[in-house]
């Protein structure tokens, strides 16, 4: 008898151990073979009288078992990058994957199937979650052009194609031009602000590459320590320098892994599948689905916040350069700011700030805040600690209910070369029930990329690693916690961005309550909790000095709203970065800046979108006032924000925070361009 396919088994949760690159492809041609056979039998017998269990939820049930073994598949990936096999059985199953996507797309006879069940008598009685995920499948279809003639049709498959391979090759760029840089430092005197525990990691960096010293790599958390910290001007120079350029011309490795051309033809792609579809631009296409409802009105919206932050920018820019004239720098440039705005807070207090995160140990901060989640939601957060996982450091949490399983979230808490380099929630599985009235309970991966742990140090959050983790956090329970029966209804990856990012964002709120997180901290090595006077001192002095950050957060948004919403007009996307900054002339970027080239956004689901950061931040603002006045710890307040945000429903995100609020609330979202 041949030996088991872990990924062919039916599972709670994954066997991450047991998968091996020969069990890859076999998995995959299997489960699409099952899948085009369910599909000809709905087609067969669902033709003339469909309903809803033989049709949408027995689809629904085959969508579900590929997206979750090629779910299963892409984690595993981030600890197989040296497998030879796994990698090349890995793109196999992609290509397989796509390939019956591309064809389930293009089926016209399930198409019509799911027609005539929205047209027919029985689905003037299906609720609203129903008729929602009915409507839902039927545009996915339309957007896949299956209304167009058939040479269209072929078209925008070899277009979608198209998109995909220069979405992949711009990550690979982006990840080789980083991986090919470093500095190796030979002089303890260049290192004068760095912290003792940043060190040993930069020479634990030197040994793994067999050289001495320290080494400095291009991650994300080390260039934002040193923008921050090193004192050594000409370090923190080369080090932007190297930084802003990754991937470009520019960079150190020329035109080798240069993104430049790579996001031209990716651009023009994705405006042309948006003509095909019947949309002015991509940004028109993508904003169809969400809150907002023209690339005008997130336009006005984004003018209007750069307007509100421009007078706290230019006085935080005028207190810069008076601070740095005191510390003989005349001139400020892009690699001066965050260190002289963190030297400026240490200024005015320092006692406040200075080892902070020693009160905020990772294991102790991270089962406080599970505590303090399962009194405002009435809910329960056990660790697993006998579970197979991907990485050791991996950790698994169960969420139940009245004794009852709900979900799962995974916790895979610190940076590594092989994962990600920033902080996300994977949606492994969503919430849905099958036409036997069973559900498959939902699971979420939170990967915080913290600096990881070593012998000598432990991992201590500072107050920005609270934001990421309260953030990350928000999604994973918002995925965990839904209600929803519908596999396309139920999980935060089938919101529009602007809507999908609101947890996060509310949770973010939290990290800036002195109540709450006097209540988590515990110091490391006495356990004594934060007296409340420095929290709030701490908290005010985090608060000043932010105008920067907005600024950049706002560049950002308008450099991707501007990249999608009309044709190049004989601009390249530096160009058009270079005309998107003279919104914002303060944030002073050097000429060879070569932003758009490593902004990961544009090709990692955010397209079009990234404005959501700031839109459902300003929604969560309104919502966390009303926590704040009924206090932190208000469980009746936990649970009404649980029915209004995290249910399910299919009411707008707006209608929502109206419900919760109980009243109507007025923003800046509304407003319209003149």
């Amino acid at each position: 008898m041949p030996p088991t396919n872990p990924l062919l088994q039916r599972w709670q949760l994954p066997a991450w151990s047991d998968v091996k690159a020969e069990h890859l492809a076999p998995a995959i041609n299997a489960i699409v073979a099952d899948n085009q056979r369910i599909i000809a039998e709905v087609i067969a017998t669902q033709t003339d009288h469909p309903n809803w269990d033989d049709l949408v939820v027995a689809v629904a049930e085959a969508d579900a078992r590929l997206a979750e073994t090629m779910g299963i598949i892409e984690v595993l990936s981030t600890v197989k990058t040296t497998d030879i096999d796994w990698i090349e059985q890995s793109a196999l199953c992609s290509i397989t994957a796509a390939r019956y996507r591309v064809q389930k797309a293009a089926n016209l006879e399930l198409y019509h199937t799911y027609q005539r069940l929205q047209q027919s008598p029985i689905a003037d009685s299906f609720d609203d979650f129903r008729k929602a995920s009915l409507a839902k499948t039927l545009r996915g279809f339309r957007l896949s052009g299956i209304e167009l003639p058939a040479e269209l049709r072929q078209r925008l498959t070899t277009i979608n194609l198209d998109i995909e391979l220069q979405e992949q090759l711009f990550q690979i760029n982006l990840e080789r031009s980083s991986a090919g840089w470093s500095k190796q430092i030979s002089q303890a005197a260049t290192l004068d602000g760095l912290s003792a525990a940043f060190q040993d990691r930069l020479a634990l960096n030197a040994r793994r590459a067999g050289k001495s010293g320290w080494l400095l790599t291009l991650d994300r958390n080390t260039y934002e320590y040193i923008m921050k910290n090193a004192r050594d001007r000409h370090l923190r120079e080369e080090y932007f320098r190297a930084y802003c350029t990754r991937a470009s011309d520019q960079g150190p490795h020329d035109a080798r892994f240069d993104n430049g051309p790579v996001l031209q033809k990716l651009l023009g792609l994705r405006h042309e599948k948006a003509r095909l579809l019947g949309f002015e631009s991509f940004a028109h296409l993508r904003l169809s689905n969400h809150m907002a409802n023209s690339p005008a009105q997130v336009e006005h919206f984004l003018k209007q916040q750069i307007e509100h932050n421009r007078t706290s920018l230019e006085q935080d820019m005028q207190a810069l350069r008076a601070f740095a004239t005191t510390q003989g720098v005349t001139e400020l440039q892009a690699w001066d700011f965050e260190f002289f705005v963190e030297q400026l807070r240490q200024q005015r207090s320092a006692s406040a700030l200075n080892g902070l995160g020693e009160y905020f140990p990772l294991d102790e901060t991270l089962c406080r805040f599970c505590q303090f989640n399962e009194h405002l939601f009435g809910i329960k957060l056990t660790e697993q600690k006998d579970l197979s996982h991907w990485h050791e450091e991996v950790r698994l949490l169960e969420v139940s209910e009245y004794g009852q399983l709900i979900g799962y979230i995974y916790f895979d808490p610190f940076h590594r070369e092989d994962a990600p380099d920033f902080a996300l929630t994977n949606t492994m599985r969503n919430r849905r029930i099958n036409a036997e009235g069973r559900p498959a309970l939902p699971i979420a991966i939170l990967h915080c990329n913290f600096p990881a742990a070593t012998s000598e140090h432990r991992c201590l959050l500072s107050h920005k690693d609270l934001r990421v983790l309260f953030h990350e956090f928000g999604h994973c329970l918002q995925q965990v916690l839904t209600r929803s029966p519908h596999h396309n209804l139920s999980g935060i990856a089938q919101l529009g961005r602007d809507t999908g990012e609101f947890a996060g964002q509310l949770f973010e709120q939290f990290s800036l309550s002195a109540e709450l997180l006097q209540w988590l901290s515990a110091h490391h090595e006495t356990r004594s909790p934060l007296k409340r006077a420095r929290l709030t001192s701490a908290l005010a002095a985090i608060a000043t000095l932010t105008s920067r950050d907005t600024a950049t957060l706002l560049l950002e948004a308008l450099l991707d709203l501007e990249l999608h919403r009309s044709e190049e007009n004989g601009q390249n996307p530096q160009q058009r970065f270079e005309a998107v900054l003279l919104e914002i002339p303060q944030l002073q970027l050097p000429a060879y800046c070569r932003f758009a080239n490593s902004f990961d956004y544009l090709v990692t689901g955010y397209e079009a979108s990234v404005y959501a950061y700031k839109w459902s931040g300003v929604l969560a603002s309104e919502a966390f006032k009303h926590i704040e006045r009924d206090g932190v710890f208000n469980a009746q307040t936990g649970r009404k924000l649980r029915e209004a945000f995290f249910s399910g429903d299919s009411i707008s995100l707006l209608a929502a925070l109206e419900v919760f609020v109980g009243q109507a609330v007025q923003t800046d979202l509304a407003a319209q361009p003149d």
